[in-house]
């Protein structure tokens, strides 16, 4: 029951914090392209789970949690294993979100006549 506890907990607090960040950070950001970055980096930062090996067994945490975990607890195996989701959510999102800017870079522009 404390690990459901928790996790609504931290999904509580990290949708606080995408909050915030839209609404007290983002209007600083001119670029689209950094807005869209940065927003990703820290969506793929928050929301992405990861495992972590313990004595009391295997448990699904946020990845960036579990690679601090891991490296306090200098496990190298485990940072590897724990670091591997994020950088897997990495590249799928900004394989996709390149791929996007292709496509938008290869249509041409509408001209008003």
């Amino acid at each position: 029951m404390a690990y459901l506890v928790a996790w609504g907990v931290y999904l509580a607090m990290a949708v606080l914090l995408i909050v915030g960040f839209e609404r007290y950070l983002a209007g600083y950001i001119s670029h689209r392209r950094s807005l869209v970055f940065a927003r990703s980096v820290l969506g793929i930062g928050l929301f992405t789970p990861g495992l972590v090996d313990s004595e009391a067994g295997v448990y699904v945490v946020p990845a960036c949690i579990g690679v601090l975990f891991n490296v306090l607890a200098r496990s190298g195996p485990g940072v590897m294993k724990a670091a591997l989701p994020l950088l897997l959510a990495g590249v799928l999102v900004f394989g996709v979100l390149y791929l996007l800017e292709v496509l938008r870079a290869g249509k041409p522009a509408a001209t008003a006549d």
